[in-house]
């Protein structure tokens, strides 16, 4: 395994400027993407309201039936005894979701060794599910490459509506159905059985979308004593229950807040991409099972179109005798977050990040400061095979992922191999053939103006077969050249599937299962620098 550490410039620009610690940008911000500022963060957090007995308490309760590690239990006394965290997060996606949920909890970590080196005491690695997620649409696939094409696998979700994560039941018979066809996809590998077991000894003992994730995220960062937390469990949301009632108090104001900020944001040129209103609440509610969006209408809490309502009251008592039916959204989520914890850093994506920049408001009507936030590691897997094949082509990954050069090298190709004498052969019938039918036209519309259409539309029958022709005289000069271009499709769809990021499209079991099941732990002993580079790693 080797590393290479690029500058690989991001895709908006509100990242280009947040990384560069560009001042129209960070004034959205607290601190700047760094530890520079973690001495002065951490004795912000003195006064932080957390109970750490009762919440070490919840957090251990949450992880039990997975397995606690000796290295999480260390975590947990640390966090016990006063040791600030590192948060990261994401939503309960099949097989860990993309790889860029595993680079977030691998960014937790490092950045948690790298503070507790820099401060001299103990910062501890959390990683919050977000088990309320009701998109099962983006929990329930799967991309694959086959015969050349990504192709994207969906589980059956429609039928569970729209219950949380932590609530959706796995039907066994049909996710085992279900995740079989996707290893059979994969190449039979020296490691593929095992990775199998592994995979399917964790779905046998899960019976939700969140536990069969968690068990997984427990299985592969156990020795890293990385800790975890799902925010649908019942436990936290009755630890929550007083906040709640802080946010249903303020929403309105929150609200209002929220919307300055992205219309400031907006003006200076950036994007936040919540797109709030006013009206919103930015809170959920369960209802009969389902997860329902709360409206603010007048003094009422509304759920749009329907006739469900409630009074402020009849919320704070929610709250109070029922918080685990209420749960966050883009904006309050990451409030939740650090009234649960003392979050010295929280790591986020580009997307997270961008809605973090109109938050600073809503931080301080609750009387709290926005912490450290980081960009996650951003990082390139690249197996064998690929590395031998850009070898040969004399690719760089910046020539195949910054630069875009595979569909140029796929049209010099094929203007190389093309048979140019034929395709012009066939256009000098097409040519010929036309002005021939112009005379041909010109005959039947002197017998009859009528008959001009009929002979119009035949010319064209003409011409589209002649095209066909063409069509397929290339396909045939690429498919004696199939090897070339296969080729070219397999650097394209390893390093940018989509036209994206691997990390946004794969899953880490076809790389568990080309490397081991020791991947994971072999990314975090490399030297990788926390910093805005993409780590290119050669497996």
């Amino acid at each position: 395994m080797k590393l290479k550490e690029k500058y690989i410039p991001p895709s908006s620009k509100l990242m280009v400027d947040y990384t560069n610690e560009e001042r129209q940008i960070m004034q959205y911000f607290s601190y700047q993407p760094s530890l520079a500022q973690a001495h002065e963060r951490l004795e912000t957090l003195k006064g932080h309201p957390v109970d750490r007995k009762k919440l070490a308490s919840i957090v251990s309760s949450y992880m039990e039936p997975f397995g606690i590690s000796d290295a999480a239990k260390q975590n947990l006394a640390h966090f016990e005894a006063g040791a600030s965290v590192v948060v990261t997060g994401q939503q309960a996606g099949l097989l860990t979701g993309p790889l860029y949920t595993v680079h977030k909890a691998i960014s937790a970590i490092l950045l948690a060794k790298e503070a507790a080196d820099k401060l001299g005491t103990p910062v501890v690695p959390v990683f919050w599910i977000a088990g309320e997620d009701h998109d099962l649409a983006e929990i329930c696939h799967i991309y694959r490459e086959t015969n050349g094409r990504i192709e994207k696998l969906n589980y059956p979700h429609a039928k569970l509506g729209k219950s949380a994560a932590s609530h959706a039941p796995l039907k066994a018979e049909e996710i085992e159905a279900f995740l079989e066809e996707y290893f059979r996809s994969l190449p039979e590998t020296a490691h593929t059985k095992e990775i199998r077991s592994i995979v399917f000894s964790h779905l046998e003992k899960t019976d939700t979308f969140t536990a069969f994730f968690a068990s997984l995220l427990n299985h592969f960062f156990d020795h890293q004593g990385l800790l975890y937390i799902d925010a649908a469990d019942k436990q936290l949301r009755a630890y929550e229950g007083r906040f709640f009632s802080k946010l249903i108090e303020n929403s309105g104001a929150i609200a209002k807040a929220v919307v300055e900020a992205e219309t400031a944001l907006e003006e200076d040129g950036y994007k936040a991409g919540i797109d709030a209103k006013e009206e919103a609440a930015h809170l959920f509610l369960t209802i009969e099972g389902e997860r329902l969006l709360l409206e603010r209408e007048g003094s009422q809490f509304v759920v749009k179109n329907t006739s469900v309502s409630f009074t402020q009251q009849q919320l704070l008592d929610i709250a109070k005798h029922e918080p685990e039916r209420l749960s966050n959204n883009v904006v309050t989520r990451p409030l939740m977050q650090d009234f649960v914890f003392p979050v010295l850093a929280f790591v986020g994506g580009p997307g997270e990040i961008a809605y973090w920049a109109a938050l600073k408001g809503a931080f301080e009507l609750m009387d709290m400061e926005m912490p450290i936030v980081m960009p996650r590691l951003s990082v390139s897997l690249i197996d064998r095979r690929t590395a031998s094949l850009m070898e040969k082509r004399h690719l760089s990954f910046e020539d195949v992922v910054v630069e875009r050069k595979v569909p140029q090298l796929r049209n010099e190709l094929y203007e190389h191999i093309r048979d140019e004498e034929t395709e012009a052969k066939i256009d000098e019938v097409k040519k010929g053939l036309t002005k021939e039918y112009e005379e041909l036209i010109s005959r039947f519309t002197a017998v009859s103006a009528g008959l001009t259409p009929l002979t119009e539309k035949n010319l064209q029958i003409h011409l589209k077969q002649l095209d066909f022709l063409k069509h397929k005289l290339q396909d045939e000069v690429a498919i004696q050249n199939s090897t070339q271009f296969n080729q070219l499709a397999a650097i394209e769809n390893a390093l940018l599937p989509e036209s994206g990021l691997q990390e946004r499209i794969y899953n880490p079991v076809p790389y568990l299962n080309q490397y081991g099941k020791g991947l994971i732990e072999d990314l975090l002993d490399l030297p990788m620098n926390y910093d805005n580079t993409h780590k290119i790693v050669i497996l």
